[in-house]
């Protein structure tokens, strides 16, 4: 069971990978979908969330490591 706090909301998650970006949980599972793909990679900055009020490129940052912030996103 994964536990995401996004935009001062705590969502529980069941069934999510230890590996899946934070992007795809985001649009995926709580149907977030103001982040979006761009790159992939984490340069073009399509996908970025704040991270305790710090830009992360969610598209390489895994949910599970967000588990534990507060998630911020558009």
């Amino acid at each position: 069971m994964l536990t995401l706090n996004v935009n001062g909301k705590e969502h529980l998650l069941d069934g999510v990978e230890p590996s899946t970006p934070l992007l795809w949980v985001l649009r995926d599972n709580l149907n977030l979908v103001g982040v979006k793909f761009g790159c992939g990679v984490g340069q073009c900055g399509a996908c970025t969330v704040w991270i305790d009020g710090q830009p992360v490129r969610s598209c390489s940052f895994s949910a599970v490591a967000a588990a534990e912030h507060e998630v911020t996103t558009i």
